[in-house]
């Protein structure tokens, strides 16, 4: 019997794509964070008067997470822009260190993979039990 060998393919994508796909999912992240931000300050008024001191911190955590994801995906979307589409990367190892699934396979179809279907329905995934 002769011996087989069997070629494994590597996903590799531009760094270019790369840095757009991660642009995209702080930005996901950012609407998220003021989705949050939206919460808080409605639960603001059902508070008593003594606790809402430490909500309006709370929103305030919110608001500078929400501006500092905002400065990083404008940044990740300008670095996109300028790096040349020839320059690639292997990407599968990095991707299954996600634990989110649905965030992984979200970033490996938008990489070039195959979807393995988590973000059937409305942000299906995302959010597990905890």
């Amino acid at each position: 019997m002769g011996a087989q060998t069997q070629t494994v393919e590597v996903l590799e994508a531009s760094v270019s794509s790369m840095v757009g796909v991660l642009a995209w999912e702080i930005e996901l992240a950012g609407a998220r964070c003021m989705k949050l931000d939206t919460l808080v300050g409605e639960l603001m008024h059902i508070l008593p008067l003594e606790h809402r001191e430490k909500l309006v911190e709370g929103m305030h955590t919110v608001d500078l997470l929400g501006q500092q994801l905002t400065a990083l995906s404008s940044f990740a979307r300008n670095l996109s822009d300028e790096i040349p589409e020839t320059i690639m990367a292997p990407v599968e190892d990095a991707l299954g260190d996600i634990t989110l699934g649905a965030l992984a396979d979200r970033m490996f179809s938008a990489l070039g993979g195959e979807e393995k279907g988590l973000n059937d329905g409305d942000e299906a995934g995302d959010l597990d039990l905890f």
